[in-house]
């Protein structure tokens, strides 16, 4: 009794952990690990709230204004004795108290230009931002292929392994019966170390390739990811190897090239975020030009006040005081300053097209090469089908061929690792067109 509660301890001791995701969660939960998409999200939204902030000062402001001054002296009219003597002109203690507005009529432009440029620079940091959360996802999309292709060639290996440990068990049988040759034997064997060696190496690569999707996507994994395995394998035997902690599961290749493959038909969109962010930017400087040559234009502002006074002049008690008022300020002299810093401004908007102009280019070049590669990888992967199918027959063949007399083991191993490389070959080309359709959506898709 002991013995069996012992074994079924050590059984669920021993269970393995899965870890299932799909593209769409490691997406979801790259960008809400990005630093650089939060970082720019919240600048995005810092600059709109400048922008709004800009555009109050077009309208008229209200302010509670107060004063409380004290006069050490105050100054006394003389008056003759008969009248009662001199007479001061007010308290020590002065105050003032009521709400100002003030509108400004006319400033050649200034605030309106201001409005404008923060606005701009708005739009440019939400472009930006944009642009970081399609490089956020872009690259959660790669190390997930990345990961994709990795459990692929640990689950093929795997295939190859099994493959190689029923003929090495056929072959061993055939060599104590006197009907298989000692060398063949040792061949045999070789081939399946081979596998082995081969699947211990992948299981390392799937396993570096889980730390770096962990990282980038922010999904935390649910067990010691030393060695894992595809959770295609759970349950085999591949002659004592390491069990594996984790199993890891993936979406299926054609469930995600249905959902990227219509980028390939689409055309370059000409307001990506790069060249917005750009184009918003250029804006911006020629408003902020615009800002300092409309400094050299008159200001005009108008003043409305009622306030609580106190003394009324020599008068000591409070009164309420209304009045209104009209700033008139014209620049005379500055020393060309906003003269100096229009020209800057103009020169930062014609850097910033020219960035814009280059960008564009960019990303023509870019979508050109893409789309000219996944083209190329379909026809490719047209032909990778057609040796999978051939290769896998040739080992079966091989095989037969073999226990039949008519072969040697030699063929059998060369057809079972060439029949092993096309199956690869294919799931990279695979994972090759998958990367280049991403690439295509980050540049086509209007989000």
């Amino acid at each position: 009794m002991k013995i069996i509660i012992l074994l079924l301890i050590l059984t669920g001791t021993a269970r393995a952990a899965e870890f299932s995701v799909t593209l769409q969660a490691a997406e979801e939960s790259a960008l809400a690990a990005s630093y650089q998409y939060k970082s720019a999200r919240l600048s995005a939204e810092a600059a709109a709230a400048a922008a709004a902030a800009s555009g109050a000062l077009l309208k008229p402001r209200l302010n509670l204004e107060g004063s409380l001054r004290y006069n050490e002296v105050v100054p006394v009219i003389a008056m003759p004795a008969a009248l009662g003597g001199g007479k001061p002109l007010g308290d020590n203690w002065n105050y003032s108290l009521g709400p100002s507005a003030y509108w400004t009529l006319f400033d050649g432009g200034v605030l309106r230009s201001g409005r404008e440029g923060a606005m701009r620079a708005a739009a440019a940091r939400a472009a930006e931002a944009e642009g970081a959360r399609r490089q956020a996802v872009l690259k959660a999309r790669t190390a997930y292929f990345q990961l994709q292709l990795a459990l692929e060639k640990v689950y093929l290996i795997g295939e190859n392994l099994q493959l190689s440990l029923s003929q090495f068990r056929d072959i061993s049988l055939g060599a104590k019966a006197g009907s298989r040759s000692r060398l063949d034997e040792l061949r045999a064997r070789q081939e399946t170390t081979a596998r082995r060696r081969d699947l211990l190496r992948a299981r390392a690569e799937l396993s570096a390739l889980l730390r770096d999707f962990s990282l980038i996507t922010g999904l935390q994994l649910p067990g010691d990811a030393a060695l894992p395995l595809d959770a295609r394998m759970a349950g085999r035997d591949y002659g004592g190897e390491e069990p594996a902690s984790l199993l890891v599961r993936a979406e299926p290749y054609e469930a995600i090239l249905s959902r990227l493959l219509p980028s390939a038909e689409g055309v370059l969109n000409k307001d990506l975020p790069s060249v917005k962010a750009l184009t918003e930017a250029a804006q911006a400087y020629k408003a902020a030009a615009g800002v300092y040559k409309a400094e050299r234009s008159p200001r005009l502002i108008f003043g409305a006040r009622s306030s609580l006074d106190y003394p009324n002049g020599p008068n000591l008690y409070s009164f309420m005081q209304n009045s209104a008022s009209l700033a008139l300020n014209l620049p005379l002299f500055e020393n060309n300053r906003s003269v100096e810093k229009e020209k800057e401004n103009a020169l930062n908007a014609a850097a910033a097209l020219e960035r814009r102009d280059e960008a564009a280019r960019a990303a023509q070049k870019d979508f050109d090469k893409a789309l000219d590669a996944y083209k190329a990888l379909i026809d490719e992967q047209g032909m990778n089908i057609e040796v999978v199918d051939d290769a896998a027959e040739a080992a079966k063949l091989a095989y037969e061929a073999y226990k039949a007399g008519g072969g040697t083991w030699l063929d059998v191993e060369s057809a079972n690792l060439k029949a092993l490389q096309a199956k690869t070959t294919a799931a990279a080309t695979n994972t090759e067109i998958l990367l280049k359709l991403a690439v295509l959506d980050n540049l086509t898709c209007v989000r």
